[in-house]
Order: C-alpha cells, then sequence, then structure tokens
C-alpha cells in the first residue's frame, strides 16, 4: 500500500511539472532533469517490488512445505463440502478417496460433520470432538476436528481449513463412557433421585440377582423412551422385556454378555408403550465391584429414531439416485462435476474417478445449438429450470442423446451451490426419428426423393416460375419389363437394376432439376426453368440415349428401355397436382403404344383414361353384383358339321349399357390386376354349367377356356384348377386350356413346367392366335400342347378363290403342315364365308369356328344345339 500511495505522490508531482512546462514557467532543459528523476524513482521502485515478489515467493514456498511437514492432517475444504487438498499428514491417515467432506466421517458420524461446517460458515470457527474417521488403513480413528472458515471477497472463493487431531488413543468414545459410567457409579446415591438429566438419554445400572441381570436404577428419562415411569421400569426389573423380538440376540450379546472391563455400543429397537418402536443406542460397560457384590453394568439410552429416520430417508434417496435409470450428474456453481450416478457411467463409458474433478463443457458437442446453450444458461443464471434436448459425448466419442432437466441445488440461505442434471436417453428415439424422416421423404431403395418430398419440390419450381415466367416439364418415366426381369431372375436383381435406373438418370439433372422414384418402376423428372417447350423433346431423348447401354446386374447384361409421359406448365396444368396427373396420363398413352416411347398429354387422351377409370370402378362393382356370364361359341368338324367342344367367352350384363364385349373390359382387367379374379370366376361359371347339363342329360363336349398371361403365372395354379374342377365332379377331358403365343414367350421354361402338370393331369391344351407371337416356330415343340388356332387375322384375308395365293394363305398352309407333323390338332377361328371353309378343308384343316356356322350364345341356346346337333348349314358338307 505504502509503494501505491508513493507511486501516485511520483504521478502527480509529474504532472503538476509537465503544467508548469506547458504554462511557460519551467525551460526545457528543467522538464528534461525531472523526468530524468522521475525515471530513476520509477526504476528503484520497480526492483523493490521484484524483491517483494521474489520474498513473497520464498515466503509461500517455505510456507507450502511447512504446511506439507506439518504432523497435524490439514485440509482445505471448499464452499460446497469437497475437499480439494490435504497435507502428507491427511494422506498417510485418513481415506481421501472420498472427495465430500461429510463422507470422511463413518455413516452415523456424516452429519456432525456437516453441522459443523454449517457453523464454521456462520460462527467463522467450529469444533467437534470424537468423531468416527475413515482411517487410510481401514483401522478405527477419533478424532477432534477443528475448523476455520476463510472469508473471501468473492464469497464463491469462500473456503475452509479443517485441522484433524488423532485422538483414538486418549479420547475413543469407550473411555468417554468409562468416565461416565464411574462418575456414575461414585454418585450413585445421588443419581437415584435425580430427575431427567436429558429428555432423550436415560442413564441405567443393571445388577446380577439371582442368576440373572436385573435393574438397579434407572433416571426419570426413560420415561420419554419408552412411556414408562421409573417405577414402572424398577418393577419390571429388566430392560429385555421392551427389545423387539428380532433384537433381543443383539441385546443379549453386546449388553447382558460383556465381560468385565470390556465396552459395547449398540443400536436397537424397543417396544413403547403406545404399542410403537424408538431406535435408541444403547453404550453400555461392564466393571467388576466385589464391594458391591460382583459385576455391574452402566450404561445410557439414547433415543436416535428422528436419526434413523432421517438416515434411511437420506439412504434411501441416495439409493434411488444411484439406482436411477436416469442419467444423473451434479455440478458445482463452476460447472466442475463433483458426482455421477451408475446409470451415466454404463451409458457414458467414464468411470466415476475419470469424469468427476472435470469440467461439464469436456462432455459437450457442436450438435446441440448454441442458442440453445444461451438458453440454458440464461436460465440457470436466474435461477430456474431448464429442460430440453442436449448432446454429449461419451468416452468413445459417440454422440449421446438426452431428454435432460438441470435444476439448480440452493442450500439453507437461498445460495446456489449446485446443479443437478437428471435426463433419459434418447439416442435410440433421435435414430428412429432420423430414419422415419428419411423414410417419409425419400425412397429407402434408390434414396431419391419421393412423392411426398418431390410434390413440395414441383409446388417450389411452379412458385418460382410463376414468378419469373420460365416453363417447367415434367417427365414421368416408367421402366419397361422390370416384372419379367424380377420374375426371371428375382427382385434382387431387378432392385439392383433400379438403382442402375436411378444412377444413369441422376447424371441428366441440371442444378435445378430434380429426380424422384414413386415405387415400383415408376421415375419422374422436374425440369425446372425451361425457355422454350422445344428442350422437352432434348431431355426426353437424353432420357432414353441414358437407359440404351445394357446395365451389367449380378453377372447378366440386361437391355431394357423406358416409356416416359410429358406434361409442361404452363401449357398442360399451373397446378402440382394436376401437373403430376397429366404427366401420369400420358405415360399410360405412352405405355400402351408400345416400350421405349415417349407421349405428351393431350385433352383428349385425358378424356380415354377417364373413361377407363369409370370403367374399371364399374368392372370392380360388376365382379361384386355377378353381372359377369358365360356365352359359348360351337367348334365344327367342318366336313360334317358335329360339333366338336366349345369355346367360352365372358360377357358383361352392364345394368345400364346392355351386353359389353370381352375387347372393351379385357384390357381394363390385365392392365388392374382383376384378370385375376376374372379367371377363377370364369373356369367356376363353366364348371358348373358342365355339371348342371351332365346332370340333366345334355351331350357333354369338351369347353375350352383361355388363360391370360397373369394368371398362367400365378402360384401353383394347375393345383386350383384340379381343385375346382374335381369339386364339380367333372373328369379333365371336358376341359381345355388355351394360351396365346405371347403367353408362353414370357417364360418359355417356366410356361413349359406349368402346362405340363396340366398335361399331366389329363387337360387338353391348345395355343390360341397362333402366326402371331415371336420365333413360334423354334419354341412350339417343346410346348405340350395337343392344339393349334390359327388365328382369325390370317383367315380373314381369304375372301375370294384369287387370295388363295396370297401371303396369309401361304402362312395358314404352313401352319397347318406344322401342326399335323407334330401330331397337332388344328383349328381356324373366325371362319365367316363358304370359300374360307373350302380353302382350309383343301389344305387339311378340319376343325373350325366362326359366324359361318354360329354366333356365341347363352348357355340355353347351346344346350338346344347339343341337343339336337344339327348342321347350321344347309349344304355345307360337301368336300371340295
Amino acid at each position: 500500500m505504502r509503494q501505491r500511495a508513493r507511486q501516485i505522490l511520483r504521478d502527480h508531482r509529474f504532472q503538476q511539472t509537465l503544467d508548469t512546462f506547458r504554462q511557460g514557467e519551467l525551460d526545457l532543459e528543467g522538464l528534461l532533469e525531472e523526468l530524468h528523476i522521475y525515471h530513476a524513482e520509477l526504476r528503484l521502485q520497480q526492483d523493490a517490488l521484484r524483491e517483494s515478489r521474489y520474498a513473497a515467493e520464498e515466503a509461500l514456498n517455505r510456507f507450502t512445505a511447512l504446511y506439507q511437514e506439518l504432523p497435524i492432517p490439514v485440509l482445505r475444504i471448499d464452499r460446497s463440502g469437497f475437499v480439494q487438498e490435504g497435507n502428507s499428514a491427511a494422506h498417510r491417515l485418513l481415506a481421501l478417496d472420498h472427495r465430500l467432506f461429510s463422507q470422511l466421517a463413518e455413516r452415523p458420524h456424516q452429519l456432525f460433520l456437516t453441522q459443523a461446517l454449517h457453523r464454521a460458515a456462520e460462527d467463522g470457527r467450529a469444533g467437534c470432538e470424537g468423531i468416527r474417521l475413515r482411517r487410510r488403513d481401514g483401522g478405527p480413528l477419533i478424532a477432534d476436528l477443528k475448523i476455520i472458515h476463510l472469508h473471501h471477497e468473492d464469497r464463491r472463493q469462500s473456503e475452509y481449513i479443517c485441522n484433524v487431531v488423532d485422538q483414538t488413543q486418549l479420547r475413543s468414545q469407550h473411555d468417554r463412557l468409562l468416565q461416565t459410567h464411574e462418575r456414575l457409579r461414585i454418585s450413585e446415591a445421588r443419581y437415584r433421585h435425580v430427575s431427567a438429566v436429558t429428555s432423550d438419554v436415560a442413564y441405567a445400572c443393571i445388577a446380577p440377582s439371582g442368576g440373572e441381570y436385573r435393574l438397579d436404577w434407572i433416571t426419570d428419562s426413560i420415561r420419554g423412551i419408552t412411556g414408562h415411569s421409573v417405577e414402572e421400569m424398577l418393577e419390571r426389573g429388566c430392560l429385555r422385556p421392551l427389545v423387539v423380538e428380532e433384537d433381543r440376540p443383539l441385546f443379549d450379546r453386546d449388553i447382558l454378555a460383556l465381560e468385565p472391563g470390556h465396552a459395547s455400543s449398540v443400536e436397537l429397537r424397543l417396544r413403547h408403550r403406545d404399542g410403537g418402536t424408538r431406535w435408541i443406542r444403547a453404550t453400555s460397560e461392564c466393571l467388576e465391584e466385589p464391594e458391591a457384590g460382583g459385576r455391574r453394568l452402566y450404561g445410557g439410552l439414547m433415543d436416535i429414531t428422528e436419526q434413523r429416520r432421517r438416515e434411511e430417508k437420506i439412504g434411501t434417496l441416495a439409493l434411488v439416485v444411484e439406482q436411477s435409470p436416469s442419467l444423473v450428474l451434479m455440478t458445482d456453481r463452476r460447472g466442475v462435476i463433483r458426482y455421477v450416478n451408475a446409470r451415466f457411467c454404463q451409458r457414458t463409458g467414464y468411470t466415476r474417478p475419470e469424469i468427476q474433478g472435470r469440467p461439464v463443457s469436456a462432455l459437450g458437442t457442436p450438435d446441440t445449438p448454441r442458442r440453445e446453450y444461451a438458453r440454458l444458461r440464461r436460465r440457470l443464471r436466474r435461477g430456474h429450470d431448464w429442460q430440453g434436448e442436449l448432446c454429449i459425448r461419451t468416452r468413445s466419442g459417440a454422440r449421446l442423446w438426452e431428454e435432460a432437466r438441470i435444476t439448480p441445488l440452493r442450500d439453507a440461505r437461498g445460495e446456489i451451490t449446485h446443479f443437478v442434471k437428471m435426463a433419459e436417453d434418447i439416442s435410440d428415439r433421435k435414430d428412429l426419428s432420423r430414419k422415419l424422416s428419411f423414410l417419409v421423404h425419400y425412397d429407402p431403395l434408390t434414396e431419391l426423393p419421393n412423392r411426398l418430398l418431390m410434390r413440395e419440390r414441383v409446388e417450389q419450381a411452379l412458385a418460382s416460375a410463376r414468378r419469373e415466367g420460365y416453363g417447367m416439364a415434367l417427365f414421368s418415366v416408367d421402366v419397361d419389363g422390370l416384372k419379367l426381369v424380377n420374375d426371371s431372375l428375382g427382385h434382387a436383381t431387378g432392385d439392383r437394376l433400379l438403382q442402375g435406373v436411378a444412377q444413369r438418370l441422376q447424371t441428366l439433372l441440371r442444378e435445378e432439376d430434380s429426380l424422384a422414384r414413386f415405387g415400383g418402376d415408376n421415375f419422374v423428372i422436374l425440369a425446372a426453368r425451361l425457355d422454350q417447350t422445344q428442350d422437352t423433346l432434348r431431355i426426353a431423348e437424353r432420357i432414353h440415349g441414358q437407359l440404351k447401354e445394357p446395365f451389367q446386374v449380378n453377372g447378366h447384361a440386361l437391355a431394357i428401355t423406358a416409356s416416359t409421359g410429358i406434361a409442361l406448365y404452363p401449357e398442360d396444368a399451373d397446378d402440382t397436382d394436376e401437373l403430376l396427373r397429366r404427366a401420369d396420363t400420358a405415360l399410360h398413352r405412352a405405355k400402351a403404344d408400345g416400350p421405349g416411347t415417349s407421349r405428351f398429354y393431350t385433352t383428349a387422351l385425358n378424356t380415354q383414361l377417364a373413361e377407363r377409370f369409370h370403367l374399371e370402378q364399374s368392372l370392380r362393382r360388376a365382379l361384386e353384383r355377378d353381372e359377369m356370364l358365360l356365352h359359348f361359341q360351337p367348334r365344327r368338324d367342318m366336313r360334317t358339321g358335329r360339333i366338336v367342344s366349345l369355346e367360352a367367352l365372358l360377357r358383361w350384363r352392364h345394368p345400364r349399357e346392355g351386353l359389353i364385349l370381352p375387347g372393351r373390359f379385357i384390357p381394363v382387367a390385365e392392365s388392374t390386376g382383376l384378370i385375376l379374379a376374372l379367371g377363377p370366376m370364369v373356369l367356376e361359371k363353366a364348371c358348373r354349367q358342365l355339371q348342371d347339363w351332365r346332370a340333366r342329360g345334355v351331350p357333354a363336349v369338351p369347353v375350352a377356356i383361355n388363360l391370360s398371361t397373369q394368371e398362367l403365372y400365378t402360384e401353383d395354379l394347375p393345383r386350383h384348377i384340379q381343385q375346382r374342377v374335381q369339386a364339380a365332379g367333372l373328369p379333365p377331358e371336358l376341359l381345355e386350356f388355351e394360351i396365346t403365343e405371347s403367353t408362353a414367350m414370357r417364360s418359355m421354361e417356366e410356361a413349359t413346367h406349368i402346362l405340363g402338370r396340366l398335361r399331366t393331369l389329363g387337360f387338353t391344351l391348345s395355343i390360341d392366335d397362333f402366326g402371331t407371337g415371336y420365333a413360334s416356330m423354334s419354341y412350339l415343340s417343346h410346348l405340350p400342347v395337343q392344339g393349334l388356332k390359327i388365328d382369325q387375322s390370317f383367315v380373314a384375308q381369304i375372301n375370294a378363290p384369287g387370295h388363295e395365293a396370297g401371303a396369309e394363305a401361304t402362312i395358314i398352309r404352313a401352319i397347318i403342315g406344322l401342326g399335323h407333323n407334330l401330331g397337332l390338332d388344328v383349328i381356324a377361328e373366325g371362319v365367316e364365308n363358304e370359300a374360307q371353309r373350302r380353302f382350309l378343308l383343301r389344305q387339311g384343316c378340319t376343325l373350325g369356328q366362326g359366324f359361318l356356322f354360329d354366333r356365341p350364345q347363352p348357355a340355353g341356346e347351346i344346350e338346344h344345339l347339343l341337343r339336337t346337333d344339327t348342321p347350321p348349314l344347309p349344304h355345307p358338307f360337301e368336300l371340295p
């Protein structure tokens, strides 16, 4: 302080010198002289300061060495009650692994240490005697403690110094009790008439009588402990009947069985007069007193019921916290970790020694937003709770998300001493949330945006296009033939193919474009900011060009095409949903026109698809209402006119439109999957009709039924057909099944297997529309069929004798020759005039069906024909 004062005086004097110079009363030479004097004094002060600091450091070093070498253990304790430092003697004597000061004592005495700190904080110093501490070597340790409270200007830096004096040999609790008992023995007569010494401690003497110990005297304090008066207790003669039965062995062993010169201290329960129980601490000593008639037991009974209740409550709370499934962490005001529970250690991988004493900021990660940390700090500084999500780092460096609540803890004066965080591990929930968010917006197979996210992007692109005056286009792209890949090579190969398609289509995108997968084989491309409509044609060409090269998937070279539907903004629609619908409408038109086709949306196309939609809905209702029925068209021997078989043809009896032919609704059924419901229904109706005819004696002939492509490849089709036919009680010879060439060509190996099973079951099989498919001649010999049907498109060209030399006539001759060479029956369909019949007969084709003989008719009319078998023409049977 004196040096600081001198400095202030010098500075003031030098300032006056400068003022004198400015006023002209001092020349430059005088100013320089004063400056040299000021500089010299300053150097002297700095030298003195350095010497002072050196002396202070030397003093500090000497003090530190003295402190460490003190024979008395000394502890430094922070304001929160945690041991921060101990000298060498303290480390040699005490078990300092317990950082909390109160935990240096054994459990019954921990409360005394806590109370002593509170007294020191209030009075400046405090002491406690006869405290049982935890000795480093595990032996007994009874000590006197002197605690001094060191005040600081900053109250948060306040701390305590505690001296520990080992009184194990001199002032143990047993010695103190012995002295007390000795005084009691000397003053025995006087104590007989003393009223209660304290309200919760009773003193007593037990003397042997008749081979057992009986009360010799007891103080009146016993009334507060047991509810019984001194007279009642002396009349009972012994305390033992009041001891709770479970604790009597302890009473017998540690009190009644004491040997002379020995003492004990035991906690047990007494039964109160009101029926309740009281916890007492009984301290006893056995003395040999020949002058008094032998040994005697002197002791004191202290009511510790409330203390036990508090300890049990504290112990229970400690167990709750320690065994809590929540992650519990406690810090001091500075954010230094003071406690973590077992669950915290289990989830983070830290041990308590590793984490306690470290700043809580060491657990932080950048995943929690800074604004959340700022909000947390503001609330805690104001003394409020904080609740929210935090991300912490585990020992291995992994991230752990918590749903946390941080609460300030206050002392008796209302000042914040600690912060406690209770947290739940929500890492799995956060991971699930992220996965669900991904699944909501992205396709898991290709990781492209899905319909929901694409719709949002189209909305944004439309808003930008309206604002800036640009055009845009949506391309709905379907991979042709994906189902064939899945059925023949497996879905894993199909999935890999879709991933390859997604990767190639992504190479077409500009920064403002987007690609999404809507499911199955359907992709949607958003081309934003288009200057002119012609740009869409180039994009469509690039789409098909990217998919032109074969894909190498699982050892297969897969060549595919894609059908594309295109809708434009603003030409076709200015609304997101409408634009998506119209791109899908254009795609349906492209697929109908053939694989690898691109089509723009048109109004006429939309009308056509709307009608198709209404037809589909009506067809679903028709199946529910049983509006479908069968007509039958006979097949005749064109030489004799005899009916040899029937073909079952499906008709739809619409309630408003009347009879609808299959050419209108079968394509819809095939595209929607309803064909899988129509096929079994046709078989069921045909079997029921044959069953009815047989039951009524109508001559039965085989009935041919068409199997669609989807139906043929359904799982275990032969078994299902066999079950239906057997249920109707029909021989398999009465059923014939027809498939088209294209159906067989979809998977020749699988088709051969399925048809082979049907042939084994006794059913007749034939190829319908023969001659219109691909590679018919090379694969025909592999199919287990018994007949061929010449497609009516060839027969229709034979209208006059001159046409018999045309290409169609040549194809018919070839089909008939092929069928005969393979031992197959050949049937011509669509025979409508005599010229066609005669030509076919001349080529060796004797079976035919068509309007020349019969039109498809309901079962009732066909029944009449079956009963009469009357030739339909007057003279149709003359051989050419």
